[in-house]
């Protein structure tokens, strides 16, 4: 014991330093993780979006749309699921030799939607795409739009129907345009 209190007694200044520095890294290890904390609630709680923006709900269709969509939807009632507005680029998978190509081919495709899909209940492929057709709107943007729209279905096999926006459709008219048993 006495040769222990001698070995400490005589060495107490390097062991002093040795543990001042254990507990001056340990002090620091845990006033980094402490302020990691503090700066991600503090990312989280900051808004995203830019000030002065201000953002209000919007109509998700038009009342001809909807009332479109609740007869198609009484049309195709088990053969499909019926979804609406969907990004054109949620519908095709891309591959591409070059990285650049898809990368552009993405940016022009990006803000485009189709009005309907109707995908199969069993595969969830999409079987048709549905779009309303405004005669008038014939604008050159337009055909442009319509044209990638048909370019790029029809690159991936995907049946389009075009129908009559504004037109009145019965149920049996509807199946019928798109080639499926009418509902009973």
């Amino acid at each position: 014991m006495d040769a222990l209190l001698t070995f400490v007694f005589d060495n107490w200044v390097p062991i002093a330093v040795a543990a001042g520095g254990l507990v001056a890294v340990l002090l620091l290890w845990w006033v980094t993780i402490l302020a990691t904390k503090l700066s991600a609630r503090r990312a989280a709680r900051r808004s995203l979006l830019p000030r002065g923006l201000t953002l209000v709900a919007q109509p998700f269709m038009s009342p001809g749309e909807a009332a479109f969509y609740n007869v198609l939807r009484l049309a195709v009632q088990d053969e499909y699921l019926l979804f609406a507005q969907v990004p054109l680029w949620c519908l095709v998978e891309m591959q591409a030799a070059r990285p650049d190509l898809r990368s552009s081919f993405l940016r022009q495709i990006a803000l485009k939607r189709v009005d309907f899909v109707l995908v199969h209940p069993g595969s969830l492929t999409v079987a048709k795409v549905v779009e309303l057709d405004d005669p008038e709107n014939t604008s050159p943007q337009r055909q442009l739009r319509n044209r990638l729209v048909e370019e790029t279905l029809r690159a991936a096999r995907i049946e389009i129907v075009r129908l009559r926006a504004g037109a009145v459709y019965t149920i049996a008219e509807l199946a019928h345009a798109l080639d499926i048993e009418p509902a009973e």
